[in-house]
Parts: structure tokens; sequence; C-alpha cells
């Protein structure tokens, strides 16, 4: 018996020597570390992926020679043979192809880097840290040149744009709702937590074929691939709490969070613009699962609910009368994708994605009920034909069904609905004829059944290297979207509206470093959307007559390294625009609309107390309104609007994760900002409106947050 017990020892005693283990780090030549590399044993399925720091471990049980490959797409194949006795580390370094990080990028409308393996302009640390953001994508990206301030608002304005101009999309799949549900006079805020992605890709102009249905700009969000460790996060803030738990296994992870919110605390210690009845509260919860397969693919999966309610009160017209504003409402939105490699040159991603909202808006004693489901499924293969040519081509089928309920106070109802199935497909290229100069051809093309009609869209980019760190580049593009559901249900013997994006732009340096960045662009619209204001005031005479232009020049300064532990960002846009669309009864520049914007953000490392130190200072040109009492149309301008916030994090550990501190307070010098002004619904007895300034919630906003790991 003894002997058996043994030889089970021995046996056990040589498994276990048997075991290899293989790890290092993957770096580009210049040393940067490369992200998601592919590092395995040659036919056989053990590997792991690199981190965001370049590090990868596995172990084999392989004996003898073998070979060790890392591939990853720009990049030449490595390979070599090792046989190892026993633990072995590697310094891998990959070269460069014609997409090496010194050749020229295709950069026109784009404030991101071309792939992964470069950095986005933004990181979630840096919305983070943006001390007007409050932890809000929207709100940070807003210090991007290109958009507009518009603090009464929330969602992204770029370019002359309006809100539905701009498309999100999370792992190449849309989120058709990002934002909050929005009421009049109250700014609404991203639904997504930084934390969720590894960088930010903005686009304000001339985008890749890939992506449709934006006339003027799309976000680009990549989510995290496997959580590195376990941990437990405890969020206490003076507008809620969140909690989260991550579960790190060899090739998967799982992480599950809740938050509640409520801002009754504000409204009872600050003196609010809004008369609020009932403020702010809400709920939310997430699951995020990523998978990496043997075949070094990476399923992804990600699900999030929230539900909230609000309701306040605004001036109807009649002295001392009000009427209530209210919002109640849930959705849920999930994303799922798989991306793997069918060779080591041609890879492809597949996914679905779909949101459902129901959402009441209380008008008075009238309720305006809208459901509406959105679905995507997506493929998108990309080749390597060469170290000069990448072609990548893919298709979309996305489908919209939306039903609304317009409940009044007699108990009578009006129901509108609507279906679209839109479909996609695109195909482009990446063209590098030499280290200096490229090219980007690509075409897509639409079908909506809602309103039965295709579209064609070309779109072109170039890119000349000048010197070791500067370039031109330029981009032209035709872009297409379908009519708002606010009209759809009404009317769909409607067709495309298009705009026509024209860019040129210059970039010397590296977002890493220092990179200075000028762009001209000009942009026209035909097809927008005219109505006049028909019964119960809905849209009526619907057609696509409306036109407009926007150009303008927008600049962006950043340096990370003039000054040791200081970050900071200078922006600066000018634009000229005009339209006629909605019910504007002449082309004039919309509301929303300040001709010049300018922001600086900087950040400061205090490593001997372990403190961030930051402030965002914004400043805009005053927006135009439209006075009835006036014969002009859209005459007026509000005063120049502009606001101080700073902030501080302070960062401390306990056991091996930091946890952070954090203060921020926005509009430090208390300006009283008047964002526009709008008219009551009912004139007085002279047939005069009544303007009433529309401001921010909070003239001055204090928030506190403990942030802890474990």
């Amino acid at each position: 018996m003894k002997t058996i017990i043994l030889m089970f020892i021995l046996f056990g005693s040589l498994f276990t020597q048997a075991q290899v283990k293989i790890s290092g780090k993957v770096a580009a030549k210049n040393g940067e570390p490369i992200p998601g590399v592919n590092i395995y044993i040659e036919n056989t399925y053990d590997g792991a992926s690199s981190d965001s720091a370049g590090y990868f471990s596995f172990s084999t049980t392989e004996s003898g020679k073998f070979v060790i490959i890392a591939s990853f797409i720009g990049y030449k194949t490595w390979k070599q043979e090792i046989d190892p006795d026993k633990d072995t580390e590697l310094q891998i370094v990959l070269q460069e192809s014609l997409t090496a990080l010194d050749a020229v990028t295709i950069t026109a409308g784009s404030f991101a880097a071309a792939d992964e393996t470069r950095a986005s302009v933004m990181k979630p640390l840096d919305i983070y840290t943006t001390a007007s953001a409050n932890g809000d994508v929207m709100a940070a990206m807003r210090t991007m040149p290109g958009t507009q301030a518009a603090t009464d608002d929330g969602r992204l304005l770029v370019r002359g744009g309006d809100a539905y101009e701009t498309r999100t999309y999370i792992d190449g799949l849309v989120a058709s709702k990002p934002y909050y549900s929005k009421t009049p006079d109250v700014a609404t805020r991203g639904r997504f937590a930084p934390s969720l992605f590894n960088g930010v890709m903005f686009n304000s102009g001339g985008y890749s074929a890939e992506y449709g249905q934006a006339l003027s700009s799309v976000l680009i969000l990549n989510s995290n691939d496997l959580a590195t460790d376990d941990a437990t996060g405890v969020s206490l803030m003076t507008i809620g709490g969140e909690l989260s738990k991550t579960k790190r296994w060899v090739n998967s992870s799982l992480t599950l969070s809740g938050g509640y919110t409520n801002l009754g605390l504000y409204d009872k210690l600050f003196k609010s613009s809004i008369d609020w009845k009932k403020p702010v509260e809400s709920v939310n919860g997430a699951a995020v699962f990523r998978h990496k397969t043997k075949s070094n693919g990476m399923f992804k999966g990600y699900v999030t609910a929230d539900w909230g309610n609000l309701s306040y009160n605004i001036p109807n017209g009649q002295p001392g009368e009000f009427m209530q504003i209210a919002n109640n409402g849930g959705t849920v939105y999930s994303n799922f994708s798989y991306r793997d490699c069918f060779t080591e040159k041609s890879c492809f991603k597949i996914g679905i994605s779909s949101t459902f909202e129901d959402n009441i808006i209380g008008l008075g004693e009238d309720d305006v009920d809208t459901r509406e489901l959105n679905t995507e499924i997506r493929v998108t293969v990309v080749h390597d034909v060469s170290e000069a040519t990448k072609i990548t081509w893919g298709m979309n089928d996305t489908y919209n069904k939306y039903n609304q309920e317009y409940s009044e106070k007699e108990g009578s109802i009006f129901k509108t609905d609507y279906n679209d199935n839109l479909i996609g497909g695109f195909i482009e290229s990446e063209i590098k004829f030499s280290k200096n100069f490229a090219i980007r051809p690509g075409i897509r093309s639409e079908y909506s059944s809602a309103i039965n009609k295709w579209n064609i869209a070309p779109r072109f980019a170039l890119a000349l290297k000048t010197s070791d760190s500067g370039q031109l580049s330029g981009a032209f593009g035709l872009y297409h979207q379908t009519p708002q559901s606010d009209y759809l249900k009404l009317n769909t013997n409607l067709e495309f509206e298009k705009a026509t994006h024209y860019i040129v732009s210059y970039q010397s340096g590296d977002v890493s470093t220092r990179l200075f960045r000028a762009e001209a662009y000009y942009k026209t619209y035909s097809g927008l959307i005219t109505y006049q204001n028909g019964e119960y005031n809905l849209p009526a005479n619907l057609q696509n007559n409306g036109t407009g232009y926007a150009g303008g020049i927008d600049i962006f300064w950043r340096d990370q390294e003039s000054i040791p532990g200081f970050d900071y960002w200078v922006t600066y846009s000018y634009i000229n625009t005009k339209r006629k669309y909605q019910d504007y009864p002449e082309k004039a520049t919309p509301y929303f609309i300040s001709d010049h914007n300018f922001s600086v953000v900087g950040k400061y490392w205090l490593s001997k107390i372990s403190t961030q130190v930051g402030f965002s200072f914004t400043v805009a040109s005053g927006r135009p309104f439209n006075d009835p009492n006036t014969v002009s149309f859209m005459d007026k301008k509000t005063k120049p609007y502009s606001d101080l916030s700073l902030n501080l994090s302070h960062v401390f550990y306990i056991g091996n994760q930091y946890s952070v501190l954090y203060f921020s307070i926005n509009n430090v010098l208390g300006n009283d900002n008047v964002l526009t002004y709008r008219p009551t619904g009912i004139s007085d007895a002279e047939g005069s409106y009544t303007m009433i300034p529309v401001k921010r919630d909070l003239k001055r906003m204090a928030f506190i947050g403990l942030f802890l790991s474990f």
C-alpha cells in the first residue's frame, strides 16, 4: 500500500515538474507596451494575450523544443524556437510594418488613433478627473473641439449638428439611448460609466464607412477585456451610492454592480433654479462578463438596466400658475460581441445589441408614454491583404419598433407607432503607398423599410506626412440619417436626411507627449425635415425641404511633457452655421449654437501626498434665441457663458487596491449664466409672451465621493 501511495506521489511530482511557465512582456521598437497581442505555442491551445502594460503569462505541459509565436494586426509576426527546462521569461519586440507608429495615419475628423495600439485622446481616467465632467463621458467630450458647451442640454452637439445627429457605438454596436431621458430646461447626462471602457474615440466628422445614421459625428466606446483581479468596490457619494463585485478566473471574469441616486439632499441644501416637486431619483444595475477562448478569441457580454423619476413645475404664462413636468421610466441595454481571427491576417467581429425604453413624460394632467425597442446585429471582417493594404467590410441589420400613447385628462388616447428595418453594408480599404502617404476609400449603402428608400454614401480620406511628427489629412463623405421617430410616427412618406462633409487638418506631435491640431471643415445639409405646428401642437405637413450649412475651424493642443506631473489641453472652436429645418420660417443659426467656444482643462499630480488637483475653464459666446414679441426670427442673443470648475482626487491604498477620495465644485465663481430664454406657452391680454430665463439647475454644485476598492 505504501508503495502505491509513493508511486502516486512520485507521479504527481513528475507531472508538476512538467509544468513550464512562459511569461514576459511585448513592446514595440520604441519600448511602448502593446496590449492585446496573441502569444501562443505553435500548433497548441496554450497561450495568452498581453495586458494593458504588455505583460503576459501562461503555463504549458509541452516538452522539448517548440515555437513561440506573437502576432498582432499591423505588426510582423514574431517567432522564436525555445527548449525550456524551467520557467522562461521572454522580452518580445514586435517590428511594425507600414502601419507603424511613425507612419502616416488618417486622422481627419477623428480625435483618436487609427487602431487600438495607439492611444486615444481621452482615457477613462481623463474623464473621471476632468473637473467639469463629474464622471460623465458626454460632459468630458464637450471639452473637445467642435462641440458646444450647452449645459442646459447635456448631449453632444457637434459642428452645428443637433443632438440626434451624433451616434454612439459600444464595441462597434449601436447604443440607441446613450443618455437618460431629456425633459425641458433640465440637462441630461450619459448613461454609461467611463470605467467600462479602455478608450473613447470621438469623430467630429468625415468618419469611416463602417458607421452610418449620423449626420454629424460618431462616438465610439471600446470596452475593457478581461478584468485583471478580483475586486470589491464601494462608492459613497453625496448623491447616492454604488456597489460592485468583480471575480476573475483564468480565462473569464464577471462584474456585477448596482447604484442608487437621489438629488433630494441638494434640493434642500442649495437654491435651485428649478421648482422641484420630486428631485431626480434613480436605481441602476449592470452585469459584465468576459471570456477568452482557446483560440484567443474574446466574448463580451454587457447588460445594464436603470429606472428613474422626477417632477418639477414650470410657469404656464398665467400669474401664479404652473404646469408640472414629470418623467418616469426605465431602460434596458444589452451588448454581446465575439471577436476572433480566421488566420493571422483575417479577423472578424460579430455582435448584437438591444435597447428597450419605456418612458412616461407628464405634461400637467396629460401623459405621453413612449415605448421603443432597437436591436442591431452586426458583422465586421478585417483582412490584412499586405503590409500596405487593409480591407474592412461588413453588414448590419437594425430593427426599430416604436409605440406612443398620448393620454389626455378627459380620458381620450391618441396612439402612434411605426416599425423600421434598416439594412446596411459597407466596404472600405486603407492603402499605404509609403510611410508618408495613405488613402482610405470606402462606400456604404443602406435601406430603410419605414420610408422604403435606399441610399449610397461614398467616403474618402487621405493623409500626407510632412515631417517626423507632422502630417496633413483630408476627408470627404456623404452621410444619411433616417428621419427621427417624432416624424416617422406621423408620416413615413419621407426621404433620408443628408449631409456632406469636407475636412482638412494639420497635426503635429504625439498625444502621449505634446500634440497640436488644427482642422477646418465645411458641411452642407439637404433633405432636413420641415413642418408647421398642427393640431395638438404636433408637426404637420412634414417634408424634406430643409437645408443648411456649417463651417469653421477647431484648434486642439495637449501637453503632458513640458511640466512634470502637469497635463493640460486647450481647445478653441469657431463656427458659422445656419439652417432651415423643423418649424423655422427662415434660415437661421440654431438656438444651441455659440459661435466661439474655448476651454482649458488642467491636472497636476502631487506625488508626495498622492493627490491630483484639476480645473476646467470654459467660455462660450452668446447663443441666439427667438423672442415672439419681435418681428425678426432668432435676432436676440444671450450674454457670454463662462464656468470655472475645480476638483481634487486623493489616492490611498487598502491592501493592494487603490481607493480615491474625490471632491469637485462646478462654477466656483458663481456666475449667473443665462443659457437661453423660453417664452411662456400662453400670451397675456396684449398678446405678449413672458420670456423666462433658462439657467443651470444649480448655480454652484459641490460633489464629494469616497470610492473604495478591496
